[in-house]
């Protein structure tokens, strides 16, 4: 699954975590889920912890490159049928979101030269972007292209600029502080202890 290696704008990143399988398998068995359901996970001392999970798809293409067709099964789905069981992806594919990462640099550091690095690290193919795939805007895409150099440009030009971009849309679905709180008064428990931290 994910493998993402450069954090983007309002923390979203991913990584392959065989060991949280089994709390999510038992949180979508208990909801009796049968559509998309993708969470974020923290690795603490005491093993993975569920922070977000969200009834749709992330990472399709980076899973579509590991031997994961995510999207298929939902199609099946819709239509009634039974989807065929996946593979477990293949590990080392990876994959990045250059919008993203470019926002995540503003955001981290609020400094132009971090933003440049980005850049030119996905432009000369180093770093995490040796041998990884663009996800969000894969192949020539004008508009795409476009995009990405008119948000760059307003990052570089004020780096702070990337809470236009980022800020209402993580909002618009993130957890609120209400409802972290409601959350742990309700002491929900997955894997077999409780959410109490």
């Amino acid at each position: 699954m994910p493998v993402v290696v450069v954090e983007a704008a309002g923390g979203v990143a991913g990584l392959r975590l065989p060991e949280a399988e089994a709390q999510i398998r038992r949180l979508g068995g208990g909801l009796r889920w049968h559509g998309a359901l993708s969470a974020d996970v923290i690795l603490t001392a005491d093993g993975p912890v569920v922070i977000d999970v969200n009834p749709r798809l992330v990472e399709p293409v980076n899973a579509l490159l590991s031997g994961v067709d995510l999207v298929t099964p939902l199609l099946e789905l819709a239509r009634g049928r039974t989807p065929s069981p996946q593979p477990a992806g293949r590990a080392g594919v990876a994959t990045h979101q250059l919008l993203l990462a470019v926002l995540g640099a503003a955001e981290r550091t609020g400094r132009r030269r971090a933003v440049l690095g980005e850049l030119a690290a996905a432009l000369l193919r180093r770093g995490g972007y040796a041998g990884s795939v663009e996800e969000l805007t894969p192949g020539p895409d004008a508009r795409a292209a476009l995009l990405l150099a008119a948000v760059s440009g307003l990052v570089l030009a004020r780096p702070s600029a990337w809470r236009r971009f980022a800020t209402g849309s993580v909002t618009a679905y993130a957890l609120s502080p209400e409802g972290w709180d409601r959350i742990r008064g309700d002491r929900i428990s997955l894997g077999g202890r409780p959410c109490d931290e």
